[in-house]
Formats: C-alpha cells, sequence, structure tokens
C-alpha cells in the first residue's frame, strides 16, 4: 500500500515528540469521531498513511469487552465499502487502538455530508446512484455474514480520493449496545435511512413526509427514482434486504460491484477527477 501523500506529514512524524504505537507513527489528529480520538498516522514499513481510532482509556468492563468483540469481528472483514480494521495495542494504557488506511488528504477525512454541502447542496442523480450503491452493498455484505449497523447518517459515509465510499465504523454502536444479532426490521431501518440519506443528496430536502417526488424537484429525472423511493422509504414497508434495494434501482444506476477494494480497476478511474476535496469531487467506483 503506497502513502496518500499528505502533504507535511514527514515533518510531522520527524519531530522529536512525535508518538509511537507499534508499527504507526502519529502525526496530528482529526476530527473525533463519535466514539473518541482519531489520528492521522504514518505505518513506519511500508511509509502508508492509516487513521488510528482511540477508544477509552475511561470505558468500563463492558465497554471494552464489546469493543474488542466488534474488533475481532471487522479483522476479518474485507469489502470494498466496509472499514478495513486492524487492532493495535498500546502497553501500559487502558486504551483500546484500531487502525484503518486513510481515506483523506491533507484537508482531513471526507464525509457525503460535506461532499454534498460543496456541491452546493445536490448530487447528480448518477452520483447519488452511484453512491446507493456502494452503501448498500457494503450493509449487504455485513447482513449476510451476520451483522448490522443500524440506522446510517451520512456524517458516517466517507468518501475517498477516488469517490468510493465506505460506512465509517460499521456495527461499533449496536455492539457497544449490546445488540449482538440483528433482525428483518433492524435490516429495513438500515436500508430505510440509506434512502433517506440518498433522497437528501438527490433534493436537497428532508425525506419527511409530506415528502415532494424527486422527479418534481430534479429536472430530467427518470421517475423510476419516484417509485425506488416510494418503495424504500415506506414506514410500514420498506425493502426487506440490501440487496433488493440494490436490484431495483433505476437500471441505469445499477453497476456490479466487487467485495474487495479495487486495485488494478482503478486504471479505469483515469477519466475522473480526484481532487475530492474541491466541489466538483464525483462518486465513482
Amino acid at each position: 500500500m503506497t502513502g496518500s501523500g499528505v502533504t507535511g506529514i514527514d515533518s510531522m512524524i520527524e519531530n522529536e515528540h512525535a508518538r509511537a504505537l507499534g508499527p504507526f507513527v502519529l502525526a496530528r489528529p482529526l476530527e473525533p469521531s463519535p466514539f473518541g480520538e482519531r489520528w492521522l498516522a504514518r505505518h513506519g514499513e511500508s511509509h502508508s498513511d492509516w487513521t488510528l481510532h482511540a477508544f477509552g482509556p475511561l470505558m468500563d468492563k463492558r465497554e471494552r469487552v464489546m469493543v474488542l468483540s466488534w474488533l475481532e469481528t471487522m479483522e476479518s472483514v474485507r469489502h470494498a465499502h466496509l472499514p478495513q480494521i486492524r487492532r493495535e495495542t498500546e502497553p501500559g494504557s487502558g486504551r483500546v487502538w484500531a487502525a484503518e488506511p486513510f481515506l483523506g488528504n491533507e484537508d482531513g477525512l471526507l464525509s457525503l455530508a460535506r461532499l454534498v454541502e460543496l456541491k452546493g447542496g445536490r448530487m447528480p442523480p448518477h452520483e447519488v446512484g452511484r453512491a446507493m450503491t456502494h452503501v448498500l452493498d457494503g450493509c449487504r455484505f455485513a447482513h449476510d455474514h451476520g451483522f448490522c449497523h443500524g440506522v446510517i447518517g451520512w456524517n458516517e459515509l466517507l468518501v475517498d480520493r477516488h469517490g468510493s465510499i465506505t460506512i465509517d465504523l460499521y456495527g461499533l454502536r449496536r455492539r457497544l449496545d449490546g445488540l449482538l444479532t440483528s433482525d428483518r426490521e433492524v435490516v429495513r431501518d438500515e436500508v430505510r435511512s440509506v434512502a433517506m440519506i440518498g433522497y437528501r443528496a438527490l433534493t436537497g430536502l428532508e425525506a419527511e413526509e409530506p415528502r415532494i417526488r424527486a422527479a418534481r424537484l430534479v429536472r430530467r429525472l427518470d421517475r423510476a427514482w419516484d417509485e425506488w423511493f416510494e418503495a424504500a422509504l415506506d414506514p410500514a414497508g420498506g425493502f426487506e434486504s440490501a440487496s433488493a434495494a440494490i436490484e431495483a434501482l433505476p437500471t441505469a444506476m445499477r453497476e456490479a460491484e466487487t467485495e474487495s477494494r479495487p486495485s488494478a480497476a482503478l486504471a479505469v478511474l483515469n477519466r475522473l477527477r480526484t481532487a475530492w476535496s474541491s466541489s466538483s469531487t464525483p462518486v465513482q467506483d
């Protein structure tokens, strides 16, 4: 894995006061997650950039057990749109650390919420469709392997430099709440929350009742989107699975998704803009 090219990180880690954690050297703090500190770090051997999450040190025994349980689950997960998590230890500390490849650049991490804001409050339909496919495919994989996240917020969706979306810290909140299993209603609520994000990204409005049809707000929008939102946002029903939601997306929005972050396939991205920190950043494969 190569570094992200974060400007100034070399001088940060060469500082005599730089803190080491296993093979990582902490460069600077990032915006905290809802669960604790988050740091930009450099791997000393591969010279790649990583995000380190710090949990604790004020966790009680139950919370610590739940975080460790979540880490054990996530360390076996390999999917393009779920976090690639590994556990790190800090001898003599009560903290639990988790590391994952850094998805941002020198400006930090980019959430889907921030990306939509940079674009003026809306995204074009093809980008919304691609984003929905990314997120729902991550949900589908997790559900097929027996775990859920619950309701997803668009601040939990991170967009990398190639426009690929990752669901940040997937499943951690439910695990901390001691919810180790899921049921049909939890799955529907999760899928419905993704649709709510899609509606907001497409129209600029919250998906609240009474809801305006998307085709009335977005010029020349395929009316199949209205049908999809009607089904996905139905409070009494909704799609029974993420797979069903993906299959029902308008045909022009459906594309095959792999279950691992692309490598050689990134060659197809040379036609796309990669300056994700600008308002022109698209959501791509």
